[in-house]
């Protein structure tokens, strides 16, 4: 016996394959849906992991701007140029933090209303060797993003054993 593992969108191509190669009595046909990434969202990222978003980009930059200008304008106030230097970079640093915490809030929210991709599915067929011609074939004709076969060996005890083929049995 072989087996076949493919990947497909969840699609109509993929109903049109095992619909095809039900017709042709290929019976062995299991087809599993992956399920999908939640996304999480993570105010603060980890060494570990980073989901490419920064909220504090731009409220280091608005620091340091406000600063400057708090101290060249704290010359000629009553604090002095440290204090409005200080509330300077920290007046930046909220502003630019709100600034992307808003942007990011509106952009999840706005992906989360877009149309969600549907999974991948795994496609396993197990069919006769004078079959697999007809079968990989028909994958490969059905949009599968890749295709493995593998045989099916008895072993000694009578349990399957399975070996991948490379490029041939």
């Amino acid at each position: 016996m072989i087996q076949f593992f493919a990947t497909f969108d969840h699609s109509e191509y993929l109903e049109l394959a095992i619909s095809k190669l039900e017709e042709h009595d290929v019976t062995g046909i299991y087809a599993v849906p992956l399920e999908q990434r939640a996304d999480d969202v993570k105010v603060v990222d980890t060494i570990h992991g980073t989901d490419g978003t920064s909220l504090v980009d731009l409220g280091l930059i608005l620091a340091m701007m406000f600063g400057t200008i708090g101290v060249s304008r704290g010359y000629v106030l009553e604090w002095g140029p440290v204090f409005w230097g200080l509330i300077g970079a920290a007046g930046g640093f909220a502003a630019g933090f709100l600034i992307d915490l808003i942007m990011n809030v509106m952009k999840r929210k706005k992906g989360r209303t877009a149309k969600k991709k549907q999974t991948e599915v795994v496609l396993v067929v197990q069919c006769h060797p004078d079959q697999t011609d007809f079968v990989e074939r028909t994958l490969w004709e059905h949009r599968a993003f890749g295709v493995a076969k593998t045989k099916i060996k008895t072993h000694w005890d009578g349990n399957p054993v399975h070996a991948a083929l490379a490029g041939g049995e």
